[in-house]
Order: C-alpha cells, then sequence, then structure tokens
C-alpha cells in the first residue's frame, strides 16, 4: 500500500467549524532515516493555493500488524479558529486541504472542502467552483513554472555576465573605455534614456519573464514581496522592515540603489550605492511613481506594512 486511504472528509464534503480528518496511511509515507515518525503533514489551503496554516495530523501506533499490514490508522478533529474565519470567506467556503507525508513531492493528496456557513449570501463565483477542485494541479504548475523561471533568470544572468567579461576585457586592451565608465556616462547623460545601455536586451527579457510567469511569481509571494513596479531595468521596492516610509530605486547592474520618500516622491539618499542618478532620472522616477495606479500601489504597500 503506497497510497493514503481518506475515510473522512470526502472530497466537496460540506464541514463546520469542527470536523474529523481519518483514514489510513502508509508506512512508506511515516519512514525517515531514524525509523518511523508518528505524524503527516496537513496544511489548510484556499482558493488562490496560499497555505493558511500548517500542522500536523498524528497517526495511531505502529504495531507489529501495522508493520505487516504496510499502514497505519489515523484519527483527529479539526477545528477552524478565528484567524482563518477571513480567508474561508474571502475564499467563499471554498478550502482544501493537504496531507503530506516525509516525500512531499511524491506523498501527498490534496481534499476540497466546503465552509457553506461561509459562503456569501449571493452564491459562489462560478471561477471559484472551476478552481476549487484543481487546487493540487494549480500549485504543481506553478512549481515547474518556477523552475523555468529561474532557470530564464540564469541564462539572462550568464549573459550578462558574458557582456560584461567581454567589457571588461575590452578595457584591458584599449578597446573600450570599460563597462564603469559607459555606466557612468548613461547615468550622467540627462537626455538618455533608462533602458538605452548595454544590458537592455536582457533587462527586456527579464520583463517578458516575469509577466509570463507572474501569477506564479505571485503565488510564490514573500520573495517578490514589497516590489512596486519595474521599468527601464529599475525596480520600485519597499522593505518590510524600514521604518519610516521610503521606498528603494534598484538597479543591480548599474549599482544604483537610491532612497525616495512617500508620498513626497523625493530623493533622500543613497544606500551603500556608488552610482548616483542624474536630475533629470530623477524628475522621470517622480513622474511616474506619481502615476495614480503606482501611488497606489505605494499605498497600500505601506498600509500592509505598517498594519
Amino acid at each position: 500500500m503506497n497510497e493514503i486511504r481518506i475515510t473522512s472528509p470526502k472530497p466537496f464534503q460540506n464541514v463546520g467549524a469542527t470536523f474529523v480528518i481519518s483514514g489510513k496511511v502508509p508506512l512508506s509515507w511515516l519512514t525517515t532515516s531514524y525509523g518511523f515518525s508518528r505524524d503527516i503533514s496537513l496544511e489548510l489551503i484556499d482558493i488562490k493555493a496560499q497555505t493558511i496554516l500548517g500542522s500536523n495530523v498524528s497517526v495511531g501506533r505502529i504495531t507489529l500488524l501495522s508493520k505487516i499490514l504496510g499502514y497505519v490508522s489515523f484519527k483527529e478533529v479539526f477545528q477552524f479558529n478565528q484567524l482563518n474565519v477571513g480567508f474561508i470567506k474571502d475564499s467563499q467556503g471554498r478550502m482544501t486541504i493537504k496531507l503530506s507525508g516525509q516525500n512531499e513531492k511524491e506523498q501527498s493528496i490534496f481534499i476540497p472542502i466546503i465552509v457553506k456557513e461561509l459562503e456569501p449570501e449571493e452564491g459562489v463565483d462560478q471561477k471559484i467552483l472551476e478552481c476549487h477542485g484543481k487546487i493540487g494541479e494549480t500549485i504543481k504548475q506553478y512549481e515547474n513554472d518556477l523552475k523555468d523561471y529561474y532557470k530564464g533568470l540564469a541564462e539572462i544572468a550568464a549573459s550578462r555576465k558574458t557582456k560584461n567579461d567581454n567589457k571588461e576585457l575590452h578595457y584591458l586592451y584599449g578597446q573600450n573605455v570599460g563597462i564603469a565608465a559607459e555606466i557612468l556616462k548613461i547615468l550622467d547623460d540627462t537626455e538618455g534614456e533608462f533602458d538605452q545601455y548595454t544590458y537592455s536586451e536582457e533587462d527586456q527579457r527579464e520583463r517578458e519573464l516575469g509577466e509570463k510567469y507572474k501569477d506564479s511569481i505571485e503565488w510564490r509571494g514573500p520573495l517578490l514581496r514589497g516590489i512596486i513596479s519595474q521599468f527601464g531595468g529599475f525596480e520600485l521596492r519597499v522593505y518590510s522592515d524600514d521604518h519610516d516610509k521610503h521606498f528603494h530605486i534598484i538597479h543591480k547592474e548599474k549599482g544604483v540603489n537610491a532612497r525616495f520618500s512617500f508620498p513626497e516622491i523625493q530623493l533622500i539618499n543613497y544606500k551603500s550605492s556608488g552610482n548616483t542618478i542624474s536630475s533629470k532620472q530623477e524628475k522621470k522616477i517622480r513622474e511616474y511613481c506619481l502615476q495614480p495606479e503606482i501611488f497606489a500601489k505605494f499605498d497600500q504597500e505601506f498600509k500592509k506594512r505598517l498594519s
């Protein structure tokens, strides 16, 4: 027996605030380097495929009979708490339980459940109904997409490195002014556009990659949390651990990390940055940030950070 058998809850079962999770789990799900674990992992997942709760379910005592049969029974009472209510309402009463063994990638099962008391009075959106039974597939797709995304980023980074190495080599032989001088020249050029520089092709590829996998990146969550927008190779970022209301304008390849105030959108200073931006570039940044949709994103991010 290599698959878990669920007795309760059944897929799409209506559950209350308290319900029983029970079934039989194969010993292969419990096997560790030190013997057998007494727990399987439990996650409560919302309709956006985000885990809102992580816990464990304890299995029964592993006996000689269990070892002969290859499985052990489990039964545990699960209870929602007040912290779960908001997420369940946002998912219109549609949640998913994920149970996993020691090898999560190969030993997982997803059980869609319904908390009918928290459905909207006007009924559940059709899109949510369609997504509800596919949470496991959605998560797998996001994980595969992120692998492709990281692979693409690595290829872009390799392309940048090749250009950088070539620039340094040309500089050594007196055939070019070198990448540092070129970056400074563009940064100081008041008429220059942000994306007209050595790595413009790579920046464009990175933007396209981010757009292609934006759903997976958003699902990934914390690794990109705080990025408001990107343009011309620059990131507009709010850090959760900054103490006052300011944001950063970052360009890794140009070596720029500038602090701007919010809501004034004024340049404050630079953080560990050897390169600066010109006055005209500062003006362009201010104009971009003052666009209603971008300004609103900043406002939302600061409210989230301070809440």
